[in-house]
């Protein structure tokens, strides 16, 4: 809908795209009344299943790629797209209104009674239905003795407790095992228990409630009343109430007045799956996350299929590798224990479920998936989107984040709310998928910040479910023989976004498939080797939005300049040029390219939209307007010349800037980043072997939050500069940033610095004290084997938590250890010390060892 009234609105578009205005603003009335029709807009199109609805979707698409493919060649009719829209408009206006009304009171009857049988007679509680493994998992003894301390402490206010986790972690059954600790039957005079679910009713709630604690209560009492008697009945008493499944806050203060705090020591425990519930519920009290179980606790579980006996030597390799594959996620590994004690202990078959773990899973009768997929169905509809995308990527694939935010936005999941940016809405979508513990944290950045995710292999299978069920994506790898046939049977719709390999990729393109593909992802295959390849094949890809070839290196990109839609661009060029002048990329948001070339060639008019710029080594003309790049954000990495210092001007929103200097960098000794006044995170390294003169300190902004030098060879009196910035929370100082043997820190700050790294410099003596740090929380020093200590003063902070050193220093490592018993005398026993090993790269004996690290591209560990 935007793009045809940006189409109609617009009297500078081309002469053949003009005389078409009546066509598009046919197209626009037509769709605006059928949307009205079909979708409430509180609903967000939560009923797609319909078929009507699915086929408007369809049409609304047709009607996109028409559009685009008018803009890329002379012609193309939109007859097609209006006779589906007539079709759908007669199939809406002759459905009964009559039949709509009686399908709505079917399902309200049939809500109805799900609530009712969510309800129980019993005078103890309801009734949860636990299997024998599920009493006895592994690994909860630890989270049954921290949430009975804290159920039977001192605390005589009413404390409010919450087990937080994905579905099938457990948090039912160790609420459970709680429950029936015979500990709780003694410590609480009254225990009741309620189950909410998605399915939230206050009435079933409360009567569950009740009938717990053995109130007897009739149906038709009203919500009031029985809110009332559940407040008498617990009034004066020691009471646990148990919430089990609660999905949202409304069901929490729905019944919150019941609950009396007559400072007798009352317990509240809910179990949720969504952070932000047990956070709106605890307000100040005791969260409990709930954590995957490890290799070891997993295999002790499905051990106990042999009920005492032991596990047959021929059977524990094959038995851990199973145990390994459910992702330490309880129920999954109480199906395969099922599994495995019903079948037969011999090898063969225990190796032929390693195979396929997840089949298994999947396949379990009593719905394990099901359960999984309650989350899905739990997310509002632009987090669906999101969380379907993330389906696509390969098992166990570690997902950088600022990429997956850079994806959402070319495919258009993410909108605008407020002030906020694409970006920093995107990261608060990215939040709560992880707060509804639907995506795992798989790294951290040293700001602290989330660096990758990833999604539970079981949690993936839910994705490829759904997403076939909605047509989002098609996830194609196999041979080639069966490609053919699986062609024929892909509906236009799922054809849009595509995650595969090279070879199936280059088999596509003679296909139907690839004039209607939106979206290209590809992954190198493990199981053909990778080589050089060609792009001839892009051309077939008119409509591309996002085109990602980044783990397939690739020689020419010839066709390049006939993707006119790309909004996201990520490639491996091993060729020595890419050029991007010969055509208009004004819908260009991202632009990754890895590889040394020797020459990039583009314009910059072209490109007004780009938001992020990142190659191994690229050079800027400056023959244009200051306005051209006025979107940027990110550029990594640019080579500073004398000319390029002063281009960093046109571009006074960037946010994170990596970048190589050389002597032709200094305007007569001087390197200044003052005028970037939003940038918040800085590399910078040495581009030639050249020595780098700088008569005065480097000149960074304030609002640097991040930064990262090497290979400088700077005095170390410059660090005073750095030590005013306001606003610095993380410096690594890495390989001969800084030359000399002695670091005073004298009487500075570094007032909001919480992570200093120190990597391969030739520094002697560091002396400095815990006033200097006042906030620092990790400090990693690797690789400076000249240097004689950490300065003990350091020992004094309240506010340190890891070290992180290697074997390079036996002094260094002393040191550590020194502070780290100071710091227990302060009753500070949380201070990590973690120890490294050196690796050294396979290269001559007089060059300089290197340490591994992920570096995603060269020169630029800092923009992962």
């Amino acid at each position: 809908m935007a793009k045809l009234r940006r189409l109609i609105d617009d009297n500078n578009i081309k002469p053949r795209i003009k005389a078409r205005k009546p066509m598009f603003k046919l197209l626009y009335a037509e769709f605006d009344y059928l949307i009205g029709l079909c979708f409430k807009e509180e609903d967000e199109l939560k009923d797609v299943g319909n078929n009507w609805k699915r086929r408007l979707i369809e049409t609304a698409q047709a009607a996109e790629d028409s559009i685009d493919t008018l803009m890329s060649s002379a012609n193309h009719s939109f007859e097609g797209v209006m006779i589906d829209l007539s079709y759908i408009r007669a199939e809406i206006m002759n459905n009964n209104k009559g039949n709509l009304l009686h399908n709505l009171v079917e399902q309200d009857m049939m809500m109805d009674n799900k609530f009712k049988a969510t309800r129980t007679n019993e005078n103890t509680r309801v009734n949860i239905s636990v299997t024998e493994h599920e009493k006895f998992i592994a690994g909860f003894e630890e989270d049954t003795l921290l949430m009975l301390d804290r159920l039977t402490g001192d605390r005589k206010k009413l404390d409010i407790i919450s087990i937080v986790g994905m579905g099938g972690q457990g948090k039912t059954t160790l609420a459970t095992k709680i429950f029936d600790d015979s500990l709780v039957k003694y410590h609480f005079e009254k225990r009741g228990w309620a189950i909410v679910s998605q399915a939230y009713s206050k009435q079933s709630m409360l009567l569950q409630l009740l009938a717990s604690i053995g109130k007897s209560v009739d149906e038709a009492v009203s919500e009031s009343k029985l809110c009332e008697m559940l407040y008498q009945s617990l009034k004066g008493r020691r009471y646990l109430i148990v919430i089990d499944d609660i999905w949202s806050c409304k069901a929490w203060d729905d019944v919150r007045i019941c609950f009396p705090d007559d400072k007798t020591g009352s317990r509240v425990l809910v179990t949720t799956r969504l952070t932000k519930v047990s956070l709106h519920i605890s307000r100040g009290g005791f969260t409990h996350n709930l954590q995957l179980l490890t290799e070891d606790q997993s295999w002790e579980l499905c051990r106990k299929t042999f009920r005492g006996r032991e596990c047959p030597e021929s059977l524990i390799e094959t038995g851990k590798h199973i145990a390994k594959k459910c992702g330490g996620l309880p129920l999954a590994l109480v199906v395969i224990a099922g599994l495995l004690e019903k079948g037969e202990t011999r090898k063969v078959l225990w190796e032929k479920i390693a195979k396929s773990v997840s089949s298994y899973i999947i396949n379990d009768p009593k719905g394990c998936l099901d359960t999984l997929a309650l989350s899905y169905d739990h997310l509002p509809f632009h987090l669906k989107k999101c969380f379907l995308y993330v389906g696509g990527f390969p098992e166990d694939y570690k997902i950088q984040v600022k990429r997956l935010i850079r994806l959402w936005m070319a495919e258009g999941f993410i909108k605008r709310v407020d002030q906020r940016s694409l970006e920093e809405e995107g990261e608060r979508y990215l939040m709560d998928l992880i707060d509804r513990n639907l995506l795992v944290v798989a790294d951290r950045r040293s700001s602290g910040g989330i660096k990758s995710c990833c999604l539970h292999d079981l949690l993936r299978e839910v994705c490829l479910e759904k997403a076939s069920e909605e047509k989002f994506f098609k996830k194609m790898s196999m041979p080639m023989s069966k490609i053919n046939f699986f062609f024929n049977s892909v509906s236009s719709i799922s054809k849009q976004r595509l995650f595969t390999d090279y070879e199936v990729l280059c088999k596509i393109c003679s296909h139907d498939f690839a004039p209607h593909t939106r979206s290209v992802l590809c992954f190198p295959d493990s199981r053909r080797p990778e080589y050089l390849r060609t792009a001839s094949w892009l051309g077939s890809f008119l409509l591309l939005r996002v085109l990602d070839l980044l783990n397939i290196p690739i020689f020419s990109f010839s066709s390049i300049s006939l993707l006119l839609h790309l909004k996201y661009l990520a490639v491996w060029s091993c060729g020595h040029e890419f050029s991007f002048s010969k055509a208009n990329y004004g819908s260009l948001q991202t632009l990754f390219v890895k590889g040394m070339l020797s020459n990039f060639i583009y314009s910059p008019d072209n490109m007004v939209n780009l938001r992020h710029l990142r190659f191994d080594r690229i050079h800027i003309p400056i023959s244009f307007s200051a306005p051209a790049l006025f979107n940027l954000q990110t550029i990594s990495r640019l080579i500073l010349d004398h000319r390029t210092q002063l281009l960093l001007e046109s571009f006074p929103d960037i946010k994170r800037l990596g970048c190589a200097v050389s002597s032709e960098s200094t305007n007569n000794g001087l390197l200044s980043f003052v005028m970037l006044t939003h940038l918040e995170a800085l590399h910078v390294e040495k581009h030639t072997h050249e020595s780098l003169t700088l008569t005065n300190p480097i000149r960074f902004p304030e609002s640097l939050r991040k930064l990262t030098l090497s290979g400088l060879l700077l005095p170390w009196n410059h660090t005073s500069t750095i030590q005013r910035l306001p606003n610095l929370e993380v410096l690594k100082l890495l390989e001969s940033s800084f030359w000399g043997d002695l670091w005073e820190t004298e009487d500075g700050q570094f007032h909001r610095l919480k992570y200093l790294k120190l990597e391969k410099l030739n520094l002697r003596v560091w002396e400095a004290s815990s006033i200097n740090f006042p906030r620092l929380r990790k400090l990693v020093v690797r690789g400076c084997e000249n240097l004689n200590k950490i300065p003990l003063e350091l020992g004094n902070m309240y506010t340190l938590e890891h070290f992180e050193i290697d074997y390079s220093s036996i002094h260094v490592r002393d040191s550590v250890y020194r502070i780290q018993k100071a710091q227990h005398e302060m009753e500070n026993d949380d201070l990590h010390v973690i120890l490294t090993h050196t690796i050294r790269d396979i290269r001559p004996a007089n060059l300089t060892p290197v340490y591994t690290s992920e570096v995603f591209f060269m020169g630029n560990p800092f923009f992962h």
